[in-house]
């Protein structure tokens, strides 16, 4: 496993980490390697992935009852449907992690890119490292 200093992820205009989505029966996505999604200390949940890629993976079927309310960077309160799945690292060389994935309720809510957000960023100890362009978990 590389130093932990090491890992990172290069950035110009927004941070991200490389991510692996995977569902409770083992559905994954990306299928290869990992996805760049962008952290967004706006966002107070988890994880917020767009509709068509939560119906993809087949979150719905473990979602909770009850939608839940988040904050996002532009300060709205949006209401969201919540499922449970797993985030892999792969940089990190370590079991995956229980996420609370989250959906918006709403259709008419463009929303098109993966999000990690403030409970999810809680986890690890980030260096921005501006003069790198990197992210790093330390």
């Amino acid at each position: 496993m590389a130093n932990k200093e090491e890992i990172g992820w290069p950035y110009t205009l927004h941070a991200l980490l490389g991510v692996r989505l995977r569902t409770d029966i083992g559905d994954e996505y990306p299928l290869t390697d990992e996805e760049l999604v962008k952290v967004d200390t706006g966002y107070s949940g988890e994880i917020g992935i767009p509709r068509p890629l939560y119906q993809q993976l087949r979150f719905h079927m473990w979602e909770e009852p009850e939608f839940q309310w988040f904050t996002v960077a532009d300060g709205r309160d949006l209401q969201m449907r919540v499922s449970h799945g797993y985030i892999l690292m792969p940089k990190l060389d370590r079991a995956p992690f229980s996420v609370q994935v989250h959906t918006w309720v709403r259709e008419e809510i463009d929303f098109n890119e993966i999000l990690i957000g403030v409970k999810f960023i809680k986890r690890f100890k980030l260096l921005l490292d501006g003069p790198a362009n990197k992210v790093r978990i330390l």
